[in-house]
Formats: C-alpha cells, structure tokens, sequence
C-alpha cells in the first residue's frame, strides 16, 4: 500500500492502525471509523460515507496484504455499526467485498470475515434479506470448511440469517425464490447443507 495515498476522510492514523498486524490496534481504528462515520449520518452526508466505505473494500478488503484486508473488514463492520437503520441503503457495498474474503487462502482471513458479516447482519437485520441469495451462496461455502474455527463462525451466521428469514415482520423484503432457493445447482455441489437449511426454514 502506497504511504503517499491520500485515503481521506481517513486520518494517517486510522489508515496506520488499519494496516497493523495487531488486531488491537485495528480494532481502535475502527472505534475511530465509527466515530467519523456517525459525525457524517448526522450530518447527512452520504457523499463522504459512500467514499469511507468505497476506500475500506477497494485499498483495504481487497487488497493484497493481508493484514489490510484485515483492517478493511473490521472497518466495514465498524460503518454498518455506525450507520445503523441506514445501514440498509449501504449493504450491497458493505456485503460485497466482505463475501470476497470468504474464499480468502488464510483460514483467519475468512473467519475475520465471517465476524464482520454477522455484525453488518446484525444491525442490518430484515434489510439483508433481498441479498439472501449471495449470502446464501456465501455461507454454502464455508459449510465444510476444514478449520474449525470459521465453520464454526458460518454457524453462528447462519442462525443468525435464519432469524430474519422466519422472522414473520422481515419476510416483506424477502425474494420470491426464497423457499426453492436449495433446488438446482447449489443443491447438487453441496446437498446436505441444502437439505439442513430447507428443513430448518420449515420446522
């Protein structure tokens, strides 16, 4: 990552911490994020909160260092917390970039990443569900992922989604496909999560 870059709204100092090995001292960047993002919701400005979310998934979700991608996704995380109800009009960006780390070759990376989604789920809560499918899609594949530690984070997402989905007052904003979603494709690459998911909508 170039030191030169001018990453604002982000300060020299978040950026720093955002691309520190230490998850300490990214997760106080993203206390900071949070703050910066809070100042401009109240000020209603969406212009300078598109521009921090585009900035944390473009030099730091995606990046090549890992440590940045580590950076990035606490970050997205700390924006969806800050943003709140809001958070819905900012998800398929927030969303994105986090479901990319998923397929991330570091088993950290994609338990990371697991723990930024259920935080944008969290706060998001029935706005997430016209995006079921990628997150559908997503979690499919980190079902039989071979660390412990992140398929049990895709556990804990996925109850987490399954709230919302049978959630009587969120299925307004659920896609019409939502109850054959198991049939096709994804049925055939990974039929026993399949079946696990349909059958747990239903009881």
């Amino acid at each position: 990552m170039n030191p030169e870059k001018d990453f604002s709204p982000l300060t020299p100092n978040i950026v720093r911490a955002l691309n520190d090995k230490l998850y300490e001292k990214r997760k106080v960047a993203a206390l900071e994020i949070e703050k910066l993002v809070r100042e401009f919701v109240a000020q209603n400005n969406t212009v300078q909160i598109k521009h921090v979310i585009q900035t944390l998934s473009q030099e730091f979700a995606l990046s090549q260092h890992p440590h940045s991608r580590k950076g990035g996704l606490i970050g997205l995380a700390a924006c969806s917390i800050a943003l709140g109800k809001d958070s819905g009009l900012y998800l398929k960006e927030l969303i994105e970039p986090v479901l990319t780390c998923f397929n991330d070759a570091d088993s950290r990376l994609r338990y990371y990443a697991c723990e930024a989604l259920y935080n944008i789920v969290k706060v998001a809560r029935g706005a997430v569900l016209p995006h079921f499918n990628v997150l559908f899609d997503g979690l499919s594949k980190l079902a039989a992922d071979p660390d412990p530690n992140v398929k049990s984070g895709s556990e804990l997402l996925d109850r987490l989604l399954k709230v919302f989905v049978l959630s009587p007052g969120e299925l307004t904003g659920a896609p019409a496909s939502l109850p054959s979603r198991c049939s096709g494709t994804r049925t055939a690459s990974s039929p026993s999560y399949c079946r696990r998911y349909r059958m747990s909508l239903t009881r």
